[in-house]
């Protein structure tokens, strides 16, 4: 039976990634962006999948998007969110807006997506959801300099623990904490960052597509015993 898979923020990068794995493996993609980008047209013309977009932050629009493709497509299966976005925030200096935003983005943009998906995998009694946390978001490796990133993926983590309790036993939850991973913001990365990035045990960054094949494992039959986990994907960062 064909499964059908919502990816929130699948107009490029991990997303696109993740995409593309669930089409070539049989699944009914379902793509969202934040808007109707042109990157988001072409990767839906690429796998002949719908696509919707809407303001991950705007709970109203997130749940009108996922009773369209409740109505309009099928139910959803599986959920792979991986909204967010990172700001520089120091850590004394730093714009309190700021840090509101990034929390906005990285927590309540996936939080809106899981409470409104979770309705209908409960009805169906199963589900499968994976988010996309970073390594900011562990204490020896949060940083200075992008603050209030580090805490909202911190928060996400609590909240993919959380969720996983509230909807267990028919949906699991899990995060994956990537390390550097060579998508669009790669090119603004520091000295400092190119250094940390190099200092991993594989001594370089991950690919998109090395991201995207755990997430999408994580929305497979074969997690099937795995809930409530955030799962680093460092390269080795946290074993130095």
């Amino acid at each position: 039976m064909t499964r059908t898979v919502l990816i929130a923020g699948s107009s490029r990068g991990i997303g696109a990634a993740a995409a593309r794995m669930e089409s070539q493996s049989g699944s009914r993609v379902i793509l969202h962006g934040r808007s109707d980008s042109p990157a988001l047209k072409e990767l839906a013309a690429e796998l002949a999948a719908p696509a919707y977009h809407c303001d991950g932050q705007d709970r109203d629009a997130v749940e009108e998007l996922v009773n369209s493709v409740v109505t309009q497509e099928d139910p959803i299966d599986a959920l792979i969110c991986t909204l967010g976005t990172v700001t520089a925030t120091d850590a004394l200096a730093g714009d309190t807006e700021v840090w509101v935003a990034e929390y906005r983005a990285n927590v309540l943009g996936p939080v809106n997506f899981i409470r409104a998906v979770a309705p209908s995998m409960l009805a169906n009694g199963k589900g499968r959801i994976a988010t996309v946390s970073s390594i900011r978001g562990r204490d020896n490796l949060a940083s200075p300099e992008v603050t209030g990133y580090s805490a909202a993926k911190a928060a996400l983590e609590n909240v993919t623990a959380s969720f996983a309790k509230a909807l267990a036993p028919a949906i699991t939850v899990n995060a994956v904490a990537p390390g550097f991973v060579l998508t669009d913001m790669a090119g603004t990365w520091s000295d400092e960052v190119r250094k940390e990035v190099s200092a991993n045990l594989l001594g370089r960054a991950a690919q998109p597509e090395e991201i995207a094949a755990l997430l999408c494992f994580l929305v497979s039959d074969g997690a099937s015993f795995i809930t409530g986990q955030t799962i680093l994907a460092d390269g080795g960062l946290d074993a130095r």
